[in-house]
């Protein structure tokens, strides 16, 4: 059954998110240093993280790959998963398709990444890595999000 992804570029790496799942697509304009959010949005002492909002939401924008520098094309994914928002800085969305399901990540591979991925499928003869997002945002910490 076909199903709808987005599609980013991380270095040169194609990933894809489901669909359903991301909220909205932003320009990376839209970031926001923590000194410059409204009062009671955030609280700790790193004046230096980046937040986006999104649908009346505060958001704390984490990286996907952070050993990838962001270019001028960079744009910020906001998603929801488990019922809660995420935005996550991503290179470049190249696009939503329309595909078949992914491919089952193989097992002999995971050894060799900490990073979740649930498939790979193939669009015009490229590999496309699908994110697991349930483990996505399990690597990060859940508590932190903004108000």
């Amino acid at each position: 059954m076909p199903e709808r992804i987005v599609l980013l570029k991380m270095g040169e790496h194609t990933l894809s998110l489901p669909f359903d799942h991301v909220d909205e697509i932003l320009g990376a304009d839209r970031a926001v240093a923590r000194a410059g959010l409204p009062e009671g949005v955030a609280n700790g002492e790193d004046s230096g993280e980046l937040w986006v909002s999104s649908r009346g939401k505060w958001l704390r924008i984490r990286e996907f790959l952070p050993e990838i520098e962001r270019g001028r094309n960079s744009q910020i994914v906001v998603m929801t998963c488990e019922g809660v928002n995420w935005a996550f800085f991503v290179d470049q969305v190249l696009g939503i398709e329309t595909t078949s399901p992914p491919h089952p990540f193989p097992e002999a591979a995971r050894p060799f990444t900490d990073f979740p991925f649930s498939g790979v499928r193939f669009l015009k003869d490229q590999p496309v890595l699908e994110l697991d997002l349930s483990r996505l945002i399990s690597l990060d910490i859940r508590g932190d999000q903004g108000e």
